[in-house]
């Protein structure tokens, strides 16, 4: 379960406070006259762990200016990536089919609802790395050596070569190269009725990787989301082509390291 600010604030030896609104004034007027760096809370957490503290988040620490300015850079980005590679993805994307189709049969992908920009569901397709499902068999993400998961299927995930059929949502406009990943309709419900600002990871379209991706493991319950959910209001807040070359790059060491894998 994540920790609160004063426990994060405790494991990093830092002295924990309490004054009344008076006390804090004095105190914080006394620290900057003797020339130290006032900062709020949330902003030394979001410096150190790159997340943002979720009590301390409010709407309007996010940028609307600045998401509207980028979301066009980043449309533009996306398709010229993909097609760009596409003579490089669709013979890995075909081998990759043809050993799904040899080893487990038909269907040969994986298609399920998700929740995208804006909160409108769309359809998003992957390689079939599980076996299909059984009737009355409930929704649930995942887990650390899932039983489910195929040999060929653990093998698609660990490249994440399961994930090529999502360039053509990429194409489609229902998702983008790099953002927060998209949830499942139940998955999604479920988290926001726990989590009210989960809400606000919509206002970018889902990616394929993302800084939440390859910051934190992937979620598979409430306490899980919420941890990457920081990450993920991090990225819409910091929106910037220099933050998608970072997640990139961690995102290539991610595949080559073989972690995140479930």
């Amino acid at each position: 379960m994540t920790r609160s600010v004063e426990e994060f604030a405790r494991s990093r030896s830092c002295q924990v406070m309490t004054f009344s609104s008076a006390e804090w004034a004095k105190a914080l007027s006394r620290a900057m006259l003797a020339g130290c760096k006032v900062r709020h809370v949330g902003e030394y957490i979001e410096e150190l762990r790159g997340a943002v503290s979720l009590e301390h988040f409010e709407v309007e620490h996010l940028p609307p200016g600045g998401i509207a300015s980028y979301k066009l850079v980043k449309r533009l980005l996306d398709v010229g990536l993909v097609v760009f590679f596409a003579p490089v993805a669709l013979p890995v994307f075909l081998v990759a089919a043809l050993a799904v189709l040899v080893t487990s049969g038909r269907p040969i992908f994986f298609v399920q609802e998700r929740v995208g920009l804006g909160g409108v569901p769309f359809r998003m397709w992957k390689l079939r790395t599980m076996r299909p499902e059984r009737p009355g068999e409930a929704l649930k993400a995942a887990v650390v050596g899932d039983s489910r998961v195929t040999p060929v299927g653990r093998i698609l995930r660990r490249f994440r070569m399961d994930e090529l059929p999502q360039l053509w949502n990429v194409l489609k406009g229902d998702m983008s190269l790099i953002g927060p990943r998209p949830e499942a309709v139940p998955l999604h419900t479920e988290y926001l009725g726990k989590l009210p600002s989960y809400a606000y990871r919509y206002l970018v379209r889902p990616g394929i990787t993302g800084w939440a991706q390859v910051s934190a493991p992937p979620s598979a319950n409430a306490d899980e989301a919420r941890l990457k959910l920081t990450y993920d209001l991090f990225y819409v807040k910091k929106l910037s082509l220099w933050l998608d070359l970072q997640i990139v790059a961690r995102t290539f060491w991610t595949i080559t390291a073989g972690g995140g894998v479930r």
